[in-house]
């Protein structure tokens, strides 16, 4: 594709060209030298005469824009119907598509206390309520059964008594678990090391094991499409693999499918929508104390992507489902 763009807009192709190397150049600098991309005042300034660094800038504020302008201009209740109408269509289509729910299915919907999984529940049970019917089967429909599971890793300053309250409000089957991993993980990740790996893996192993006590057929998990792309980027730029994360999945070992409900939907719009409904949003100590992740820094990239073209995301996703192996070295 890109050799026919040459031969035929060679004129555009050399703008483009101009535009976006000389940011990427600083950016992947930045990278090799190990600073954080997320503090690009500095860079960017002396920049600033061309337009792709204008784009960089621009991507990299605009999440702190978005939250500055919800602040002074709160979501009326039309826009959030129609918010909401649209994260439900989302949600059911990747849920038709993927054959996630079916009748008789026990979901155990996984609660971290962040905006992701809020919504997710949130949503779950909205489409509970639509899917249920009664027990003659010629009138069509899905049955299936929620129970919430929150896993308090036993962080310092932990509170989840506002999660609780939500849960209580909601009507919905709840389990808090109570498991230190937090220790594990501060004591066994080596220091300049990320803890979203072992801390990871340490959660999922207790889910597993908390599904298979409770019955469930299902987990789901709250990853949506940002995570993906991230994913899809993080993998190819420092594994060299063309792989991101599954929308279901069956795990052997385990002996348990595995669902993301959320993964076409996007960032933004889980996160305009969890500020709107005021979910009880707790704070992650491990997550946040480390500003310089690899996945901080593909969030940062994505951006400049949606500088370029404000479709991007949601290409990329449409991309992951649209592969071509004969255009692939594979």
């Amino acid at each position: 594709y890109p050799i026919v763009y040459y031969r035929h807009k060679p004129h555009q192709l050399c703008r483009y060209s101009a535009m976006l190397l000389p940011p990427l150049v600083v950016y992947f600098a930045v990278l090799l030298l190990g600073c954080s991309p997320l503090s690009c005042d500095a860079f960017t300034s002396s920049i600033s005469g061309c337009r792709g660094a204008q784009l960089l800038h621009a991507s990299t504020t605009s999440i702190e824009s978005t939250a500055a302008f919800k602040q002074s201009s709160p979501m009326s209740q039309k826009q959030l119907i129609k918010l909401e109408s649209r994260l439900l269509k989302e949600m059911r289509e990747t849920c038709q598509q993927f054959d996630m729910i079916e009748n008789d299915d026990h979901i155990m919907v996984c609660v971290s206390g962040g905006k992701d999984s809020a919504t997710m529940l949130h949503l779950l049970m909205k489409m509970q309520e639509r899917f249920s019917r009664p027990d003659d089967i010629t009138q069509g429909g899905t049955n299936f059964r929620i129970t919430a599971v929150h896993l308090n890793q036993v962080q310092p300053g932990y509170d989840g008594s506002t999660l609780v309250q939500w849960l209580d409000s909601t009507g919905v089957d709840y389990k808090v678990i109570k498991e230190d991993t937090y220790s594990i993980v501060k004591d066994k990740t080596p220091e300049g090391k990320t803890y979203c790996s072992l801390c990871s893996r340490l959660r999922r192993g207790i889910l597993y094991s908390i599904a298979h006590d409770i019955n469930a057929t299902k987990i789901a998990l709250g990853h949506h499409a940002d995570d993906a792309i991230e994913t899809l980027l993080l993998n190819a730029v420092h594994s060299g693999q063309l792989k991101s994360m599954p929308a279901r999945y069956y795990s052997n070992d385990r002996d348990m499918h595995v669902i993301r409900p959320l993964m076409t939907c996007l960032e933004n719009d889980i996160r305009d929508y969890a500020s709107a409904m005021e979910f009880p949003i707790l704070p992650c100590n491990l997550c946040g104390s480390q500003p310089d992740a690899h996945r901080a820094k593909m969030k940062m990239l994505v951006g400049l992507l949606d500088g370029m073209n404000p479709n991007a995301r949601k290409n990329m996703i449409t991309a992951m489902s649209d592969v071509r192996p004969s255009h692939l070295l594979d």
